[in-house]
């Protein structure tokens, strides 16, 4: 498929994915720029990719809110009545992943940033849906500190069990490897571990990150180490340990309800984190007691408004998503 698209310029790749590439597409009409994800189909089974595609429209173009990223337009290639091909449009991002090297920011920056993160996913949730693959590579974090979520070809409607395991293996909640319904509380997981990651620079222990049988290592590299989670996070305050502790339960019923509850939480530690020096000491573990219980409410305003592949691929194309 030549990527050809009438009144568009491309200006940049900005990134390749299993079965997609992703440019920078300038309007020559208006002059504003789109990120355009593209697939072509060659064979059956890359309609697959074209079904993500179609998905991420169907969700993306209904969400509406300051950190979810703006889908704006579907195009099918065909040729002799076939599909031939996809290209979805996107809002323009200008940032960088909280998955790339150069994202450097201080402790109480980072935890704004997760603020914002998790009123985006607030919003999805309060319009019916999970996102599904959180993860660093999809929070991405622009020169002045506003978030965008993307990548919506995995998300689905709340209440839902998917037809098929899909997710990438560092991030994805039990009930996901399971095939069981999913919730807010799915994305809580992901989010912990994104947050786990983010934070400390090694993976959470998942489900499927330490069950992957010896092929499927080999394919996607080494995901734990010997370190012990609460040694690699005992730098950071005791809220947040206990906050990244409680949301990457196994059981969903022992993580944070939604992200009403996890903002909160974030909020608390930057507000311990703030507290000025010689500031008399208190009960700060009965103080997080309550604050987890629901006893107090440390919003400012309240939460702003609201590529994967298949398991049985990942062996062969050696990509991080399954």
């Amino acid at each position: 498929m030549t990527l050809d698209i009438p009144n568009y310029r491309i200006v940049e790749k900005l990134g390749v994915g299993a079965q997609t590439r992703i440019f920078r597409a300038r309007c020559m009409r208006t002059g504003k720029d789109y990120a355009i994800k593209t697939t072509k189909v060659q064979k059956p089974e890359d309609m697959a990719t074209v079904d993500m595609m179609r998905a991420e429209y169907a969700i993306g173009s209904t969400l509406n809110h300051a950190s979810l990223r703006r889908v704006y337009e579907l195009r099918m290639v065909r040729q002799r009545l076939r599909v031939r091909g996809a290209i979805l449009f996107m809002e323009y991002v200008d940032g960088i992943s909280m998955a790339n090297p150069d994202f450097r920011r201080p402790l109480d920056e980072v935890l704004a940033l997760l603020c914002k993160a998790a009123a985006g996913l607030h919003a999805m949730h309060q319009a019916g849906y999970v996102h599904a693959d959180m993860k660093p590579n999809n929070i991405l974090v622009t020169t002045d500190a506003e978030v965008k979520l993307i990548d919506f070809g995995q998300s689905t409607k709340c209440l839902e069990a998917k037809p098929r395991i899909q997710g990438t293996p560092d991030y994805m909640a039990p009930e996901q490897i399971h095939g069981r319904t999913l919730d807010p509380r799915t994305d809580v997981f992901g989010l912990g571990a994104t947050m786990h990651k983010v934070f400390t620079g090694k993976h959470v222990q998942t489900v499927m990150n330490k069950t992957l049988n010896l092929a499927y290592q080999g394919s996607v590299g080494k995901r734990l180490d010997r370190t012990d989670p609460e040694e690699a996070l005992k730098e950071f305050p005791r809220a947040l340990r206990r906050l990244l502790r409680d949301c990457c339960a196994h059981h969903p019923d022992e993580r944070p309800a939604d992200m009403t509850n996890v903002i909160e939480r974030l909020q608390m530690v930057r507000t311990l984190l703030n507290r000025p020096l010689g500031e008399q000491d208190f009960d700060e573990e009965g103080f997080l007691d309550e604050i987890e219980g629901g006893k107090f409410d440390l919003t400012e305003e309240g939460p702003p408004e609201p590529e994967a592949i298949l398991l049985d691929e990942l062996a062969d194309r050696g990509e991080e998503d399954i």
